[in-house]
């Protein structure tokens, strides 16, 4: 290969300014794949945190349709309680809800007689836990469904603990739907320890006023409550959700704004985490709910870095090969100049055929477009092509898709069952055939027609569509039925007449 100097020297100097750019864009690209993983990161947790939103909102209208209950019967018996929250359905509908119950508020006097009135019901061990003198009670009477973990609950006075008094509390005085902090269920046995929560909406007695907190606070009645396991809440709101495109995202939830062991309401590792690997993203949101604040933590710890890294070593990769490419291209230019004229030349030529082409295109568009019939393609479901004719006949937008439905809408109703049947036989045998019908035009009256159409086929023998014509034979048939009617004359003339 002959190359001067100079030109050598230009391949290496493009050679040089190759490996920089390479090694450049490889590194904005590595760059551009890691912020793409922390935005895509950031839209999981957001995603995440709406959704545990969203459904402690529709648990609290769960509660709400509770306390509503109330207000509307005055008493609800526990019969009553049970197909209420039987109709809610909510384990099918919102699964991870331990229960839905109902706390009722007791005055120190009235603990004797209430106690007595639940043992009547059928319960005779019935008693309110735990046992001592406090200035008020509560008791968990109803408490759905009735059974296995729940039946630990029943009786237990929520006042006595101090997370759990708060939260009623905060519902009483503003009326609004309240979370608790992190305790650990009644419900809770020696296995499957879970950190739970509770939600509580307040219950107050029919015909009270409320404005204020004073009024709230000497009308309440009790409240409905629903206690949470956090791991079977967390795995009711989301379901398998830790894998998202093959990376592994955990989640903790802590109680209040310090992630601290001792806050801890869930983890989505379990026990695994001594052994997790370091995070190498991690996300904070804060989900406040009527004043009960969460920490959400989101770790990403395995994401898929391999095959993120490979975009950035196959760009790498890529640049190198391009610029070696280009530096084998600059020293072989020499050699090569007459291919480029002859390239140039057929480029030329190719661009010379291509717009004779197009003005063919062109011309043959505007023939069927000025042509006084109707000129159309159909597949069979819907027409690919229509020319202006068509469109000025029927008065569809060229914007408007055109399917053998729309087409039903134009024909005669006395022609669309012939039509019809001509069609569809046609269609099966997929063979040229003629069709008679009429057609509605803007002005609301029908013209006949003749259609010819004949399918057309690739080079594969595979049907494409039907390619046909619509000729307007009004006019025709006009002269026809004059003809025939000058004929009825001769033919029903009482007088001989002879040509």
């Amino acid at each position: 290969m002959q190359i001067t100097s100079k030109e050598s020297w230009l391949a290496w100097v493009a050679l040089g300014c190759g490996l920089v750019a390479t090694l450049v864009v490889s590194v904005q690209v590595k760059q551009g794949i890691e912020a793409d993983a922390v935005r895509q990161f950031a839209f999981d947790c957001d995603q995440v945190t709406l959704k545990i939103r969203e459904r402690l909102g529709a648990y609290a209208l769960i509660l709400r349709g509770g306390a509503a209950l109330f207000a509307a019967s005055g008493m609800v018996d526990r019969q009553e309680w049970r197909r209420y929250v039987e109709t809610l359905r909510a384990q099918d509908s919102l699964p991870g809800v331990q229960g839905i119950g109902f706390a009722q508020v007791i005055a120190p006097d009235q603990l004797a007689s209430h106690v007595a009135r639940i043992r009547a019901e059928g319960f005779p061990d019935y008693c309110v836990s735990p046992p001592g003198e406090r200035a008020s009670y509560t008791a968990i009477i109803y408490l759905e469904p009735f059974r296995d973990r729940n039946l630990r609950a029943f009786g237990y006075d929520m006042l006595s603990d101090p997370v759990r008094r708060a939260a009623l509390e905060q519902a009483r005085d503003t009326g609004e739907a309240a979370l608790s902090g992190k305790v650990k269920l009644v419900q809770e046995t020696a296995a499957e320890v879970q950190a739970g929560t509770l939600m509580f909406v307040p219950v107050y007695r029919n015909g009270w006023p409320l404005e204020t907190v004073e009024q709230r606070r000497a009308a309440i009645f009790g409240w409905s409550y629903s206690p949470y396991r956090m791991n079977d809440l967390m795995s009711g709101i989301l379901g398998d959700w830790t894998h998202h495109e093959g990376q592994s995202i955990n989640l903790r939830i802590h109680d209040g704004a310090l992630a601290t062991p001792e806050t801890r309401l869930f983890d989505s590792r379990g026990g695994r985490q001594a052994h997790a690997s370091p995070a190498r993203l991690q996300q904070l949101r804060q989900l406040d709910f009527n004043g009960q604040r969460w920490l959400l933590v989101f770790e990403q710890t395995s994401p898929a870095s391999g095959m993120r890294d490979a975009w950035a070593w196959a760009t790498l990769s890529g640049g190198l090969a391009l610029s070696g490419l280009l530096f084998g291209l600059m020293l072989s230019v020499v050699n090569t100049r007459a291919n480029i004229r002859i390239a140039n030349h057929l480029a030329d030529r190719l661009q010379r055929r291509e717009q004779s082409l197009e003005e063919s295109r062109q011309a043959l568009a505007d023939v069927l477009d000025n042509a006084s019939i109707h000129i159309w393609a159909f597949d069979g479901t819907r027409y690919s092509y229509l020319n202006k004719a068509y469109y000025d006949f029927t008065g569809l937008r060229t914007d408007q898709e055109l399917t053998i439905e729309t087409w039903a809408t134009f024909v005669h109703p006395d022609d669309l069952a012939s039509a019809g049947a001509v069609w569809q036989a046609a269609y099966a045998a997929k063979a040229a055939h003629d069709n008679y019908f009429r057609l509605r035009n803007t002005g609301g009256g029908y013209r006949d027609f003749w259609c010819h159409a004949v399918p057309i086929f690739d080079r594969n023998g595979e049907f494409r569509h039907f390619q046909g014509f619509n000729v307007d034979i009004t006019d025709r048939k006009q002269a026809e039925s004059r003809l025939r009617l000058a004929a009825s004359v001769f033919t029903h003339a009482s007088e001989g007449i002879m040509i």
